[in-house]
């Protein structure tokens, strides 16, 4: 067993450039064989135990332990919102470029999922998504959302991800100066 290890362990090393090798330490063959017995104690006492029955589940409740956590959906679906606006704005890309993106996109909408991007949308402080800022914009003539860092995002129709933006608010004085 301790040469099946060393010869693994070698293995290991020869597959990393040679500066990069670790040597084996040199173990005191006592202490090696200490170990091969706490191994050996370990591997008769694991042999006579009876393996631990699985708690009965509900279909749900297995349906909960395989799936993605909320938060780790809206991180991956943030991603992909942001790999599109990347993508969308550079000039010629052709459709084949894109059909993986799409693919992604077509994925999460079967999985429930849905993608609130704000930008343009007008902003009222009723809203459920979290103002970052607000920029003076003169050309404005109401509250809008000018930029959106993350969407709002909804699995399931329950909201996984609050939405974050930039408001523009309408300056006076400076549509005033510009006339």
């Amino acid at each position: 067993m301790a040469l099946l290890s060393s010869i693994r362990a070698h293995m290991r090393q020869l597959q990393h450039p040679r500066e990069f090798r670790i040597h084996a330490a040199v173990w005191p063959a006592d202490a090696l064989a200490a170990f091969e017995r706490l191994a050996a104690d370990e591997l008769v006492r694991t042999a006579h135990e009876p393996m631990p029955a699985e708690p009965a589940r509900s279909g749900s409740e297995r349906i909960q332990h395989d799936t993605l956590s909320g938060s780790s959906v809206a991180d991956v679906v943030t991603c992909i919102w942001r790999l599109d606006r990347r993508v969308r704005r550079v000039p010629g890309v052709t459709r084949s470029a894109t059909r993986h993106l799409e693919m992604a996109w077509d994925s999460l909408v079967q999985a429930g999922v849905k993608i609130q991007d704000h930008l343009n949308d007008p902003f009222d402080p009723g809203l459920s998504i979290k103002v970052l800022s607000y920029q003076p914009a003169p050309e404005l003539d109401r509250d809008r959302v000018v930029e959106t860092i993350r969407p709002s995002i909804y699995l399931n129709d329950q909201m996984i991800q609050r939405g974050e933006v930039i408001v523009g608010t309408p300056d006076p004085v400076a549509k005033e100066a510009a006339q």
